[in-house]
């Protein structure tokens, strides 16, 4: 159901949801950019993780799905994709002619060369044990849990399971065009660790060492990270005893003096 509205939206290439053009929202644009390649031309941790089960072949994309292999074959013949004309084949109109006609599908920019022809053969030896199954439906396979399937969860897990990354990598993320300046200074702020937490105006002899408490009252010193973790947990469980506080009618004096000062 939701495929067919983006796809009304969007509109669908070779078996993708499009991009949409210079019209479409920066929200979708982010989240097409997950099935894009890292911009280092590796496969994104997404693509990575996500396989295309070939059942009648329909509407799997011959060179953009990993379907066969551990890569598409769009990455692993890059020059034969980029000579091609028919780059919206579907592994069924493949294999709806025999292998002899092969050629006359891929539709070549121009006659190969002789080594190009060599990665042709290559690529053709690798699908002459490929089965299609007729009335049966492509499914795409999360291989963290193929048998659970995806989860945001799922995906949640794994993204924090990997290595951190690097500093230089964080901050290609927050000066971003679509970040407004004043986040973007403050996020590089506190990956720089400046921001005026009690630690740092302690270190700067702003404050007296004894006073390095959390404001929140936990009994632990306040840095940048043990701070915006305090403050996830005041938001979590803080705001229901707010809301239950002002049903009773109560005058709240204390949640927001907290809040406050942890910005000050």
């Amino acid at each position: 159901m939701w495929y067919r509205v983006l796809v009304a939206r969007y509109g669908e290439l070779g078996g993708r949801l499009e991009v949409g053009g210079r019209s479409v929202s920066c929200w979708w644009r982010e989240v097409s950019r997950i099935r894009e390649r890292d911009g280092d031309g590796s496969s994104s941790w997404f693509h990575t993780h996500v396989l295309r089960r070939v059942g009648d072949g329909i509407e799997t994309s011959f060179w953009y799905d990993r379907w066969i292999g551990e890569v598409p074959r769009c990455e692993c013949f890059r020059r034969l994709f980029d000579l091609t004309e028919n780059k919206s084949m579907s592994v069924a109109n493949l294999f709806s002619v025999d292998s002899e006609q092969w050629r006359v599908l891929w539709k070549w920019m121009r006659r190969l060369w002789l080594w190009e022809n060599d990665l042709l053969e290559e690529c053709k030896a690798l699908l002459l044990d490929v089965s299609l199954f007729p009335n049966v439906l492509n499914k795409w396979v999360w291989l963290p849990d193929p048998s659970g399937g995806y989860t945001v969860r799922g995906a949640y897990d794994l993204l924090t399971s990997q290595e951190p990354i690097g500093e230089d990598a964080a901050l290609d993320l927050v000066w971003h065009n679509q970040v407004r300046l004043k986040v973007s200074v403050f996020a590089w702020r506190l990956i720089r660790d400046r921001l005026p937490t009690k630690t740092n105006l302690i270190a700067r002899r702003v404050l007296e060492d004894d006073m390095s408490l959390c404001v929140a009252g936990c009994g632990h010193p306040e840095t940048a990270q043990h701070l915006f973790y305090c403050v996830i947990l005041l938001v979590r469980y803080g705001i229901w005893c707010v809301i239950g506080l002002a049903a009773m009618g109560w005058t709240l004096i204390i949640f927001p003096t907290i809040f406050y000062s942890l910005f000050i």
